[in-house]
């Protein structure tokens, strides 16, 4: 494996280049990113690598081309208007490689479905309608490969929510549900990063990018608008990681003026709420990762927060297993972040230290009560995470800083850490 500093750089690099549309990842050659995305020391001055450079789509061509392919000339002169302006929303945005790829069969079905699910409730048909476009309507999330999810999905998620009276009360129970219901669970042995439901569900287990996909497209299945978010790597402790957003706002308009808009210029784009496959139990905007999201640097591309979008928005949402992709559009939700994980950020003192802590046996990370002495304070302790956990979900806890230093013991391993002011330590017990 290369040198993952290198490997960043590098495909920095190769972002900045003019680039036409990506095709999706290949199914069964999945490029495998690096187990970490360290920060550069001195990262070249490439401007925003993640600027969208994907040439515009040639909508009148394209409309002129489906115009004679007999599906795509029934979608757009159905009887039901709704499906006409899915047609027309999807042919105008659909990535280039899909345009060449998917057929107005598959379009179609997808269109069906997410217009019964629509209709099913009322929380579901009072989605702005622009925000359904974007966000619930798409049969893909990020570069995936594209299957049929959708009515499998719709049966599975719709039959928990058929009593469900708000869109909030609709995706606590969806996302309360479904590990128990796919069966998936996180682990770094899964195939590919980018994974489609069908083969995390095959495989039981799925990165935080599979698994964000599968609760979202979980989501949309009912038709509740969203979107996966997530970080190309973390100011403190290197890594990657990617999430879930879900819109929950008030009641809109079911049709709007215009089919094909930006969503996220209405003022309903503030109602979009954090959580990932494995929720937090204090509910949303909660995670494992909203001090990290609120230390994100607006001046460093690599460290924001990224959301995705349908709609082209001038930014590439960036995919650490493909970063030259310009295939998925995106968002810049570090202003976002910073507000909403005001309140969660765990600022580091001149005078404290945060120590993070990792305990491995064999290799693997495992749970483990860690005690933690410290000349002058009181025994505390600490729960490490296992390999059902994130990667980088790294147990942690905020110890004064001075020339002393800090035990760290789980039965007759100790490992010793200098608390340094204003910095995070990460100390790794190995267990026999």
């Amino acid at each position: 494996m290369p040198h993952p500093l290198k490997a960043l750089l590098g495909a920095l690099a190769m972002a900045c280049a003019p680039l036409g549309a990506a095709t999706p990842a290949a199914y069964d050659k999945p490029a495998l990113p690096p187990e970490a995305c360290p920060v550069p020391v001195q990262r070249p001055d490439v401007g925003n690598p993640f600027a969208n450079l994907e040439p515009p789509i040639d909508g009148a061509a394209r409309m002129e081309a489906a115009a004679k392919v007999p599906g795509w000339k029934a979608l757009l002169t159905d009887p039901d208007a709704e499906v006409v302006a899915c047609a027309q929303f999807l042919l105008l945005t659909m990535p280039q490689a899909d345009w060449e790829k998917l057929t107005a069969d598959f379009i179609a079905a997808n269109i069906r479905e997410a217009l019964a699910a629509r209709r099913a409730h009322a929380w579901a048909a009072n989605v702005p309608w622009p925000l359904f476009l974007n966000d619930v309507l798409p049969y893909a999330c990020l570069d995936e490969p594209r299957e049929a999810w959708r009515a499998d999905f719709r049966r599975r998620f719709g039959a928990m929510v058929k009593d469900a009276k708000t869109r909030d009360e609709a995706a606590r129970i969806v996302n309360a549900r479904i590990q128990d219901e796919t069966g998936v669970k996180y682990s770094t042995k899964r195939r590919a990063p980018n994974q489609s439901p069908a083969d995390s569900m095959r495989q039981s287990m799925a990165s935080c990018s599979g698994l964000s996909i599968l609760l979202c497209d979980a989501f949309r299945a009912i038709g509740l608008p969203a979107r996966v978010a997530g970080v190309p790597t973390w100011t403190t402790i290197n890594g990657n990681h990617n999430w879930v957003e879900v819109w929950l706002g008030a009641d809109g308009a079911p049709k709007p003026d215009s089919a094909i808009i930006p969503p996220e210029a209405a003022e309903w784009a503030r109602a979009w709420r954090v959580t990932e496959y494995n929720p937090d139990a204090k509910g949303w905007d909660h995670a494992w990762f909203m001090d990290r999201a609120a230390a994100a640097d607006p001046a460093r591309p690599e460290t924001r927060i990224y959301a995705t979008s349908w709609h082209r928005t001038g930014l590439a949402f960036p995919m650490v297993w493909n970063l030259a992709s310009r295939q998925v559009h995106g968002l810049d939700r570090t202003a976002a972040y910073h507000g909403l994980a005001g309140g969660h950020r765990q600022a580091i003192a001149a005078d404290r230290c945060l120590i993070s802590v990792r305990a491995t046996r064999g290799g693997k990370r495992v749970a483990a009560t860690v005690a933690l002495v410290q000349p002058g304070q009181p025994d505390r302790s600490v729960v490490t995470r296992g390999e059902d956990k994130d990667l980088n979900d790294i147990a942690r806890i905020e110890v004064p800083a001075g020339p002393g230093r800090v035990e760290l013991r789980v039965g007759d391993v100790t490992v010793v850490a200098v608390p340094a002011g204003g910095k995070e330590v990460v100390v790794e017990l190995v267990l026999p």
